[in-house]
């Protein structure tokens, strides 16, 4: 791996992309990172090290990280009240987890973090044989979505009695005691509440982030890259390695044109991430044999605009996201979702475009077989001779492939 100079802070990459999984399919906008919210205000009323906080920030911010992908079909509810796809997403997100360049504790968090204090969880831990910050993450993520939640829909006042009642109830039962008193402790402070409001919450984790200045290189970004690879391509079968198959289209692509090797690993990372925002198309569009009504197209057009939004939210990953998100545009305008045209599309916006035209041509989706190289080559070679693409990196495209 060539070493380069790129620096991407981890708190900033890692909350985008919880962002991602908050507006997947059958999700809750913002749970994440209200969760970490919680997790973070109960571990510093705790006095905890900085290093568990930061580590506690993180796995709460992508604690649902195994809900996402090829358990997209259950709804948040489901996988709560069902005591094997619990375990299942549970042990899921610590694989997941296990490819990221985070501590390795990290992993136990995520894995652990639906243990019952008495032993009835899904793993048996009790007790202190689990994981404080599991402990942590377990009772922010129970109140977000049972508790905080209720209040906003009903557009009430938080009830504290009855939050008092619920975890007098779950008391050395579902939660260590002391988590308990602490959370009740910090519920007394208005601000809070306050910073736990849609509105607020970006801006207040922005503030309060834990470990600012910790970075990742290009080799670290690249990993979370291809771990979201997975995990998008793996929410439907019809898409099972297509991401995975554009960045390798991609890297032997800007390999063949002579790019830098820094920009062939910018390039492979924008295409791993392209279809981040099709977490949020529901299979059952993915996935549909016949045509799509006008509707279902709509959402299905939307997928690249929230790729874009995602990654933007990163410093430093501007070119990247750009090139990611502009995927489906085309040279004479015709594209979406910014109907942006050759005076503003990239060489490399172009390189993400053909690979990912290719890779769908020739895979198999509901509707029709994979198609041969020679027939994929010959439907490309139309499109650019009506201005959608490249003729001219398409015929470089072609020799790429005829090589392989």
């Amino acid at each position: 791996m060539t070493k380069t100079k790129l620096s991407i802070k981890l708190g900033q990459l890692i909350s985008s992309l919880s962002l991602a999984l908050d507006i997947s399919e059958n999700r809750y906008f913002g749970h994440s990172r209200r969760t970490a919210y919680i997790a973070y205000s109960i571990a510093v009323e705790m006095g905890l090290s900085e290093k568990e906080i930061i580590d506690i920030y993180y796995g709460a911010l992508i604690h649902d990280i195994g809900m996402a992908g090829q358990m997209a079909e259950y709804t948040v509810k489901e996988i709560h009240f069902d005591n094997k796809l619990k375990k299942e997403h549970c042990e899921l997100g610590g694989d997941i987890v296990s490819k990221l360049p985070l501590d390795r504790e990290v992993i136990k968090y995520i894995t652990y973090h639906h243990e019952e204090w008495n032993g009835d969880g899904v793993f048996g831990l009790k007790k202190d044989e689990i994981p404080l910050p599991a402990q942590i993450i377990h009772i922010s993520d129970y109140f977000e979505l049972f508790f905080l939640r209720k209040f906003e829909k009903l557009e009430g006042n938080p009830d504290i009695d009855t939050i008092k009642k619920w975890l007098d109830s779950s008391r050395d039962k579902n939660f260590k005691g002391e988590l308990c008193d602490v959370l009740l402790s910090i519920m007394e402070k208005e601000k809070f509440w306050l910073d736990l409001k849609f509105k607020n919450i970006r801006q207040v984790l922005d503030l309060i982030e834990p470990g600012k200045n910790t970075c990742i290189d290009m080799y670290g970004l690249k990993k979370i890259s291809e771990a979201f690879s997975i995990i998008i391509d793996s929410k439907s079968p019809f898409t099972y390695r297509h991401s995975q198959g554009i960045s390798n289209l991609t890297r032997k692509f800007a390999i063949y044109l002579g790019y830098s090797p820094r920009m062939i690993e910018k390039l492979e990372i924008a295409a791993n991430l392209h279809d981040l925002g099709k977490l949020t198309v529901p299979n059952d569009i993915l996935e549909k044999p016949g045509k799509l009504t006008k509707d279902e197209f709509r959402i299905i057009k939307s997928h690249p605009y929230y790729t874009k939004l995602i990654l933007k939210q990163v410093e430093g990953l501007e070119d990247i996201a750009e090139w990611a998100g502009n995927h489906h545009e085309k040279l004479n305008g015709k594209g979406y979702p910014e109907k942006l045209n050759y005076e503003t599309l990239t060489r490399e916006d172009q390189i993400i475009a053909l690979a990912d035209i290719y890779q769908a041509l020739t895979e198999d989706r509901p509707y029709r077989k994979g198609m041969e190289a020679n027939r994929a080559i010959d439907i490309m070679l139309n499109m650019a001779d009506n201005h959608y693409i490249s003729k001219e990196l398409l015929l470089d495209f072609k020799q790429l492939v005829f090589s392989m």
